[in-house]
């Protein structure tokens, strides 16, 4: 089913700015474009069958292009002290809001073996005014029997005042 939800996510992004007859500036991108801190589930631990979210903090800011939008994540200090680098992606104007999609590496350890996979983010996002709402949606490839530890989670953010 995720696969499904992504690639229709995907579609709408590229498709809804292609076939618009609203110049891209009307449909909400302005909003969205600037500098935010977002709060959200940065990954999941799973443990003896049990999913804890890990929370996160990340500085992000998008910047419009034309019909298109550039993202850059900069995740804040991991629960280790560690900093990620900053990740930076694409995403289109769908409707009122904005799809993006950013792949990563996710390290997973089972029975103490360390496997290093590639996942595919989703983050469908809105603005209003100084506020940001939405989700993220994780998949893996391989991986889509893993049931809960895929379900979307909530994103918020407030908008950075210079």
């Amino acid at each position: 089913m995720i696969p499904l939800v992504r690639a229709a996510l995907i579609a709408a992004a590229v498709i809804a700015p292609a076939v618009s007859a609203v110049p891209s500036q009307a449909q909400g991108a302005p909003a969205l474009v600037g500098t935010w801190t977002l709060s959200y589930e940065r990954g999941r631990r799973m443990e003896n069958g049990v999913v804890t979210p890990i929370m996160g903090e990340s500085r992000f800011e998008v910047a419009q292009s034309g019909d298109s939008l550039l993202a850059t994540l900069a995740p804040g200090a991991r629960p280790d002290g560690t900093i990620p680098p900053p990740a930076t992606f694409g995403g289109r104007i769908a409707g009122d809001s904005a799809v993006f999609v950013q792949k990563q590496k996710a390290t997973f350890n089972m029975n103490g073996e360390e496997t290093t996979r590639d996942i595919f983010l989703t983050w469908v996002l809105r603005a209003s005014g100084d506020a940001l709402t939405g989700t993220m949606a994780r998949e893996m490839p391989g991986m889509e029997a893993a049931g809960d530890m895929m379900a979307p989670s909530p994103v918020k953010g407030v908008r950075v005042k210079r």
